[in-house]
This record gives C-alpha cells, sequence and structure tokens, in this order.
C-alpha cells in the first residue's frame, strides 16, 4: 500500500498569531497615513447660508376722513348730538396723492350709512355696533379708495364717536321755546 504524505495540522494558536500580525500591520499603514495627511481646521457649526432677501413691509397710513354729526334721541328722551370722526387704515407702498377731489363723493359714501344706520344712540356704548358701522362705511368707501390709490389698499376704519349734550338753541327748538 502506499503511503499517504500526512497533513500538517495548523493549530488554532498559530492563525490567531497571523490573524494579529495582520491586525496591527493594517493598524500601523492606518496610523501612518492619517498622521500623514494635510489637517484644515474647520468650524463645526451649521453651514453659512445667505439669507434672502426680505420684501420691505408694505407702510401704514392713517388718513382722516372728516367729522360727521346728527342729533340724536336716546331712550329717555333726552336730545344729543352725536359726531363721528372716521380714520381709514390703509395698507401700501405706492406714491400717495390727495383725496380732496374725491371728498364730495366720501362724504356721500360715509354720512348716508351714518345718518341710516338703526342703532344710533348705541354706538358710544356697543363695541359690536360701533363695529357694525366701520364695516358698512368701510365697504362703500373701499372701491373708491382702492381705485384713486394705487399701490394702496384699505384695511380698516376706526370711528371715534363724541356723544354731547346739543348746543342751547337746538335744545330750545325742540322744546319749543325761543
Amino acid at each position: 500500500m502506499a503511503i499517504r504524505p500526512q497533513k500538517w495540522a495548523r493549530s488554532s494558536r498559530g492563525r490567531w498569531a497571523v490573524f494579529g500580525i495582520l491586525a496591527v500591520l493594517l493598524t500601523a499603514i492606518a496610523v501612518g497615513i492619517a498622521l500623514n495627511l494635510p489637517v484644515r481646521p474647520r468650524s463645526i457649526g451649521a453651514p453659512l447660508v445667505t439669507p434672502k432677501p426680505v420684501a420691505p413691509m408694505p407702510a401704514q397710513r392713517a388718513v382722516n376722513l372728516g367729522s360727521y354729526g346728527v342729533t340724536i334721541t336716546d331712550h329717555a328722551g333726552q336730545i344729543h348730538v352725536l359726531t363721528i370722526h372716521p380714520v381709514a387704515i390703509l395698507r401700501g407702498d405706492g406714491p400717495w396723492k390727495s383725496l380732496l377731489p374725491l371728498q364730495g363723493q366720501l362724504d356721500a359714501r360715509i354720512a348716508n350709512p351714518f345718518m341710516a344706520f338703526p342703532d344710533l344712540v348705541g354706538i358710544t356704548g356697543s363695541t359690536s355696533a360701533r363695529a357694525a358701522l366701520e364695516q358698512q362705511i368701510q365697504r362703500n368707501i373701499a372701491p373708491l379708495l382702492n381705485g384713486a390709490e394705487s399701490g394702496w389698499k384699505i384695511i380698516g376704519i376706526e370711528l371715534h364717536p363724541v356723544l354731547r349734550s346739543p348746543p342751547p338753541e337746538i335744545h330750545d327748538k325742540a322744546k319749543g321755546t325761543k
């Protein structure tokens, strides 16, 4: 019979020694490469972002629309003079022109709803009555103002109501005396 050549069995200790030597050799190569690379310091933080241009905020303008008055009789039968001073709040960025040529149209669009308002007595004491009249006047004058002032839009109306006793001549006429 033929004799087979014997295979040398490698021991597990020899295998681990080879792996250890390879690991140390690869680590030494990685450290050598890392030490020879040029290093540039960088700041750590958020990346620089160029800010977007911010659109300028539109200007806001308060325009006094005049003074409107009416005599009213309250629930107790007393005569009073109610005066409102509406102020239009406009927002925009266009050129501003004078509203003087439109004053006649503005007067009609403010005075008519003011005099026809059903709760004139409540305007000075009730915020809901005042808000209702403000909205009605704003709806009436918005098309006129928006067409006349390009670049400006009406965003609100502020009423400044004043209730006072009438001058003596009106009070005397109401009583029927001179």
